[in-house]
């Protein structure tokens, strides 16, 4: 007779998707995945496959729902974003320094400092979540350029990497011991 899941697979994969963006994929073990899940061993293994197959899984989970709530003023269709929607971008950073998770950083960005270039699932997923910041921010800085809200000779493939630097340099700040303030 076949087992039933006893556990939401949804809800599972935010919880393990907390546990590698506080710890890491490195320093996560098995053993965390199910005692911070609650799952059993077999049934994450059943569910997920083994501990790689569940971190790219809530790298998908994390792109899906937190990443995607961040960039939704960049990705809707209409109106177009402009210069606001950068501004919106940069003021919902700073708003989300007040919450305790903010400590965490960014787990695509902490995974792209982390995990090694071999995976390349991984690195897919990294590649994937830098894709669509420099398109919202292009996407918003030509806008703005066309709206006149910034200089017409402004160069937007470089202030968008300047920006997605930028952000890369905030979530990694954000991660350090540093006193939120300055941050």
């Amino acid at each position: 007779m076949p087992r039933y899941k006893e556990f939401d697979p949804e809800a599972c994969l935010e919880q393990v998707m907390h546990l590698f963006w506080q710890k890491g994929y490195q320093d996560t073990s098995m053993a965390d995945l199910v005692q911070h899940s609650g799952v059993q061993r077999y049934g994450l293994y059943e569910t997920f496959g083994g501990k790689q197959a569940l971190f790219q899984r809530a790298l998908d989970w994390y792109l899906s729902t937190v990443i995607s709530q961040r960039l939704s003023m960049f990705e809707r269709k209409q109106p177009d974003p402009s210069l606001a929607e950068i501004e919106q971008f940069f003021e919902q950073f700073i708003e989300y320094l007040d919450h305790p998770s903010s400590a965490l950083g960014c787990l695509i960005c902490n995974t792209a400092i982390e995990v090694a270039s071999h995976d390349e699932i991984v690195v897919s997923r990294v590649q994937q979540y830098f894709a669509r910041l420099r398109q919202g921010f292009a996407r918003a800085l030509k806008r703005a350029k066309q709206n006149g809200e910034i200089a017409e000779d402004t160069e937007i493939t470089q202030v968008t990497e300047f920006l997605v630097g930028s952000v890369l340099g905030l979530t990694t700040y954000a991660r350090s011991p540093a006193p939120r303030k300055d941050v």
